[in-house]
């Protein structure tokens, strides 16, 4: 069989906290054939799904995941940072929310960069780590054919993220080495379509022959709970066979809030217990992997199980006894009120963004609501939210019923995987506003001067301080519903055949016309070179003499489809394209 026809897809889950690999042949694609990458380096004869998203630098190079030793200065969280010029939601943590919205990358409070370093170069430096170990395991699976089998990647990220994080994520990818193959290719994925796509393949094959299986008309709530973001989307079940198809029935919401901020309030409280001496730790015993926060992360589990504990013994090293805070013989006693203290809060916040959902869904119809919630991510393994999810679903009357994956955590990981061979989700719900800057004639005392502009094909003064909206929030986005944006320009003989337009976005209900409102955002900036259009795409005019060009101006349109987690645009004219506009964020 030719390599055109068969591929090797692998799903890429970037997290915060944690990362993972998974991957299929397409020449057995069945859902059941995922294979989940659980061998990683440092980590021995001992297996595990992820990988922790932490790296680190000296003088030999850099270390990752579990190769980093105890002593090692690690980084984490710095996917985070990707996303610095997000607009912050009342979901979100005080723990991992800024301490100063005006600075940059520097802003989240203890998540310090590499010296040196960005984001963004720090998430390739990580990625290409993930790479090579990745490329290795499947050249020893696939010994022979790797070589000539092109392989299709799919990366996930969150739901909220902004087209700017997207783009940046995608970019570092490709900087680490992923599409570095002739014919291997990267698309985008958001984590909780992908957990969608698996998930619900999964249950619904498990409960096809049980009294109640999923149906087409269903309305399901995915929420994604990770260790920084919470993701949460609402699917309809269009049909169920001859293959699964959903299509998105509620706007996406979600908000930084997820299970590395009840890791930064255990680390605090152990702060405000221990005192000074807490500071004078080293980082190696205070760092994800040390025993420290491995009897933390067990007990975390255990918190709400039905198993009786009052207490947990939490080993914090050699510290001075204090019986009346807990601690005794290098141990801090974890109570039971501690741990509902640790939770309650980020608990209480996934509770409101599910509360939300589920209104935002119900309130659109009325006639169809929500019948289940989908519990994954690594978050989700924790019994006390499942507990506390369905305890409030008790307290609201909803006839909604919660289900846990016992695959939840690695859900994410196989779910890009099966996005990229049977994607089952085809329409999607757009999260702001779309529009252009839209040039109309100035007029004195309306418009400021410094927002006019001279065209030179006519010679009439234009405003730029003017946006057109072409699509609205909550409307739906696919392949056939496109945003198509008009365009127009001019150019004198000598200029460059390419036009820039501003895209912007308004997340709020009623998006201002102007473009320099506080509400509006200036989402990048789309190039178009039209130097390919035909001459029919233009208009000319001549100048005193009818021997010279004194002006020309295009006509076309931009096909733009807001895909998972990317943007794709099209330079339409007389129905066929002519080439992609490009982006810069």
């Amino acid at each position: 069989m030719s390599n055109e026809r068969h591929r090797l897809v692998v799903g890429v889950d970037f997290g915060t906290t944690y990362s993972g690999l998974a991957y299929i042949h397409t020449t057995e694609p069945d859902y059941k054939n995922i294979e989940v990458i659980d061998s990683w380096p440092g980590r021995g004869n001992t297996n595990h799904v992820k990988v922790p998203t932490e790296i680190s630098y000296s003088d030999n190079g850099a270390t990752w995941g579990y190769e980093i030793p105890p002593e090692g200065i690690r980084h984490g969280f710095f996917k985070l940072l990707l996303d610095v010029n997000a607009a912050a939601t009342k979901y979100d943590n005080p723990r991992l929310a800024t301490s100063n919205p005006q600075s940059m990358e520097s802003s989240y409070e203890n998540i310090p960069l590499p010296a040196g370093k960005t984001a963004a170069e720090t998430t390739t430096d990580y990625l290409k780590l993930l790479y090579t170990h990745l490329m290795k395991t499947l050249g020893q699976r696939f010994i022979r054919t790797l070589y000539n089998t092109p392989i299709q990647f799919v990366l996930t990220t969150p739901t909220i993220w902004s087209h700017e994080a997207q783009n940046a994520t995608c970019q570092a990818a490709k900087d680490a080495g992923f599409t570095s193959r002739a014919g291997d290719t990267l698309t985008m994925v958001s984590e909780p379509e992908a957990a969608a796509s698996y998930c619900l393949k999964e249950i619904y094959h498990k409960r096809s022959n049980s009294d109640s299986p999923l149906e087409p008309g269903e309305r399901v709530l995915i929420c994604d709970t990770g260790g920084g973001i919470v993701d949460l989307i609402t699917y309809t079940i269009e049909k169920v066979s001859p293959r699964l198809s959903l299509y998105e029935a509620a706007t996406g919401s979600g908000g930084k809030c997820g299970s590395v901020a009840v890791d930064r309030g255990f680390l605090n409280l152990l702060e405000s217990r221990i005192g000074p001496g807490f500071r004078e730790l080293p980082a190696r015993k205070t760092a994800p992997q040390s025993s420290l926060m491995r009897s933390f992360d067990t007990a975390k589990k255990e918190f709400g199980t039905t198993t009786r504990m009052d207490f947990w013994r939490i080993p914090v090293g050699y510290v001075r006894d204090d019986p009346k805070n807990g601690i005794e013989d290098g141990e801090l006693r974890l109570t039971v009120a501690d741990m509902k203290g640790l939770f309650d809060p980020i608990v209480k916040q996934v509770i409101s963004l599910l509360g939300q959902q589920v209104r935002d869904s119900n309130k659109l119809d009325s006639s169809n609501k929500v019948s289940t919630i989908f519990l994954v991510g690594g978050f989700s393994e924790s019994t006390y939210l499942y507990k506390e999810v369905k305890a409030w679903l008790r307290r609201q009357s909803y006839h909604i019923r919660v289900i846990n994956p016992n695959f939840s955590w690695s859900t994410v990981v196989r779910g890009p995987v099966f996005h990229g061979v049977e994607g089952i989700v085809h329409t999607r719900k757009l999260r702001q506003h779309y529009g252009i800057i839209l040039l109309i004639e100035f007029e004195p005392g309306v418009h400021d001067e410094e927002d006019s502009y001279m065209d030179p094909f006519d010679d009439i003064k234009y405003t730029r301080d003017n946006v057109r909206w072409l699509a609205g929030k909550g409307d739906d986005a696919s392949d056939e519903n496109v945003i198509s944006i008009p365009c127009r320009a001019s150019f004198h003989p000598d200029d460059k055949r390419e036009i820039k337009l501003s895209l912007m976005g308004c997340k709020f209900d009623n998006p201002p016309l102007s473009a320099k409102h506080w509400k509006v955002d200036t989402l990048a900036t789309v190039i178009c070179d039209v130097s390919m259009m035909p001459p029919s795409a233009f208009q000319v005019r001549q100048s005193g003499n009818n021997f010279q060009i004194g002006a020309t101006r295009a006509s076309f349109t931009v096909d733009m489809k807001v895909g998972s987690a990317d943007l794709e645009l099209d330079l339409m004219y007389a129905g066929k394209s002519h080439g992609k506009a490009m982006i810069e964020y």
